[in-house]
């Protein structure tokens, strides 16, 4: 996984407003991962982001000092990524702002590279179209922490939304989003291939997948080598 520093200068560039993005708190009683979305950047590159809350609507309490992670994946499959501390809450009517100091460190990863194997995994999801949400199931052909290849019979445009659900060994992931990047011919008749790109993992999915496809590449390494 190659990880490429980005000079701080450059974190309005690549980091735009309203972009949503995943916080991680290391420690207290709100550790975990949450969602919030960039509210400001100012010209001493502090990055203002509104209350994180959880999938359970749980807003995490960050106090003057504490180290967080913010981080999301960008339209070219890369995830840009930057540790800060919070200077300071700003309340604005019934809004709570967290401003954050100049990033300690900034870096965009290419989650996709040499981490995607390929596999046959079951999967259902669903999809808004036409004015409603659509129930089907399909496979995932190969997976990284980027995205997937998904084959199905259901007609998909790229930039649906999906929601997918799906095993990885004993653990299953559940409401993964991601949006279809590409389509592909097959040849078969009544079968589809989706380049999908995920669009919205927590740090616990995100570490799963990578933690999956490592093992994944171990074991097809061993097998080559007819050590299995």
């Amino acid at each position: 996984m190659r990880r490429e520093p980005i000079r701080v200068a450059d974190i309005g560039k690549v980091i735009p407003i309203g972009q949503k993005v995943m916080v991680y708190i290391e420690e207290g009683n709100f550790a975990g991962t949450y969602s919030s979305y960039i509210y400001d950047v100012d010209e001493n590159y502090n990055v203002y982001i509104a209350m994180p809350t959880n999938e359970n609507g749980l807003k995490a309490v960050i106090r003057e000092g504490d180290r967080v992670e913010v981080s999301f994946v960008n339209n070219k499959g890369f995830r840009i990524g930057f540790t800060s501390r919070l200077l300071e809450t700003i309340k604005k009517g019934d809004r709570v702002i967290y401003k954050l100091g100049k990033p300690e460190s900034l870096a965009r990863v290419e989650l996709r590279e040499n981490f995607r194997v390929p596999v046959l995994i079951e999967t259902q999801f669903y999809v808004f179209k036409g004015g409603k949400i659509e129930k089907s199931n399909g496979t995932i052909l190969d997976i990284s922490a980027g995205g997937v290849k998904l084959s199905t019979d259901l007609d998909l445009e790229v930039r649906d939304k999906l929601f997918m659900d799906f095993k990885l060994g004993d653990k299953k992931l559940e409401e993964i989003e991601a949006e279809v990047v590409r389509k592909a011919i097959t040849g078969e008749e009544g079968v589809k291939h989706y380049g999908l790109r995920f669009t919205d993992l927590t740090k616990e999915q995100e570490d799963a997948i990578i933690k999956f496809c490592l093992a994944r590449q171990i074991e097809l390494a061993r097998k080559m080598r007819g050590l299995e």
